[in-house]
């Protein structure tokens, strides 16, 4: 298929098209950044068939993608998406995709193809000195950042407070309401859910999930589940992949 879109060096496609990420991401790039949204990806050769007379949702005010079309801009379905912004001379991509594995392969399809991975970074986030930033990096708003920490590629951190020299791992997510102390270490590909609180000179594994409102007090391993208040492991989780019930 051929795609008729305007590009310039400033031009971005975003991977993934859900709007409550990818939408509210490209408000944020094309009003307050020198960036400019070019397209959408649906990294699936397959193209969306959404039927929204079957979505029950409150908010009636919600983007929903056609074949072809989000967002007033072009959807580009293709599973060698990366090959296809090459040929369109689209040089800077940001992966917003949910599950941590996938954005992961994602990025670094794009990193194969010599694309740019860019960061996107709300107005209102608060950012200290000598923090490390990673590619792929998303903050959204009212994120506090704080002093010396280092955030890896694709991680997502979601209006949350972290305190001083924490380290989040690659393509790990911060919800909103999350506030970590001081020296808080988070492993690749975990999340941690709204409102859990961790504690200072606290190492969280890989692939693991804290619940909302958790607690932490002690360290966590690799791929479990941790509830409550203190923290408790509840099941252990596979060693790879990620449970989209969790």
């Amino acid at each position: 298929m051929k795609w008729d879109i305007n590009t310039q060096d400033n031009s971005v496609a975003m991977v993934g098209w859900h709007d409550g990420a990818a939408g509210q991401i490209q408000s944020w790039l094309d009003q307050g950044s020198d960036y400019r949204v070019a397209c959408f990806i649906n990294p699936c050769d397959e193209p969306l068939s959404i039927d929204t007379a079957k979505i029950r949702r409150d908010c009636k005010v919600f983007s929903y993608p056609t074949e072809n079309t989000f967002k007033d801009k072009p959807l580009i379905n293709a599973k060698d998406w990366a090959a296809i912004l090459v040929d369109l001379n689209i040089k800077n991509v940001l992966v917003t995709t949910d599950n941590p594995y996938e954005r992961s392969e994602q990025i670094n399809q794009a990193r194969k193809k010599g694309l740019r991975l860019i960061n996107a970074i709300h107005p209102t986030v608060t950012i200290m000195a000598e923090v490390i930033l990673h590619d792929n990096i998303i903050l959204y708003p009212r994120t506090f950042v704080g002093y010396r920490t280092e955030l890896f590629p694709g991680a997502i951190v979601i209006s949350a407070h972290l305190d001083h020299h924490n380290v989040i791992k690659e393509c790990a997510t911060i919800d909103p309401g999350v506030v970590f102390a001081g020296n808080v270490t988070i492993g690749a590909f975990t999340r941690v859910h709204t409102g859990a609180v961790i504690k200072n000179r606290i190492k969280i594994g890989e692939n693991s999930i804290l619940g909302a409102g958790t607690v932490i007090i002690h360290d966590i391993p690799d791929h479990v589940t941790v509830v409550g208040v203190p923290g408790k492991v509840i099941k252990s989780r596979q060693s790879a992949g990620y449970g989209l019930d969790d």
